[in-house]
């Protein structure tokens, strides 16, 4: 009779043990990224935009992602001279050359 509670203890012990086990949570979005990725329509054309503060890292089309440095004092502007990125009052816009920029919608 010994062993039997014994062993129904041990299983008792066993079974609790891992019922208040919790599993593994899974990752969040931006959890070990500290900069995510958003994406943005800008008339038709499709970005991915990383803002790492003194630079900015853009896919077009889901090319390869270009790297823009920031320009000027304020960090809201981000250009290499042929694409440039601009948030101005927390919206964006996009222009390749000197064309006019274009509103960007998504975020």
């Amino acid at each position: 009779m010994q062993n039997y509670l014994r062993s129904g203890a041990g299983v008792f012990v066993i079974w609790m043990l891992t019922a208040c086990s919790h599993p593994t949570p899974s990752a969040s979005i931006g959890v070990g990224n500290p900069y995510p990725v958003s994406s943005y329509v800008c008339d038709g054309t499709r970005l991915a935009v990383r803002l790492m503060g003194e630079s900015a890292s853009v896919s077009v089309d889901g090319a390869p992602a270009v790297e823009l440095p920031a320009i000027g004092k304020s960090g809201t502007t981000f250009s290499n001279g042929r694409q440039t990125l601009i948030i101005e009052q927390g919206r964006m816009a996009w222009a390749v050359g000197r064309a006019t920029p274009v509103a960007c919608s998504g975020g």
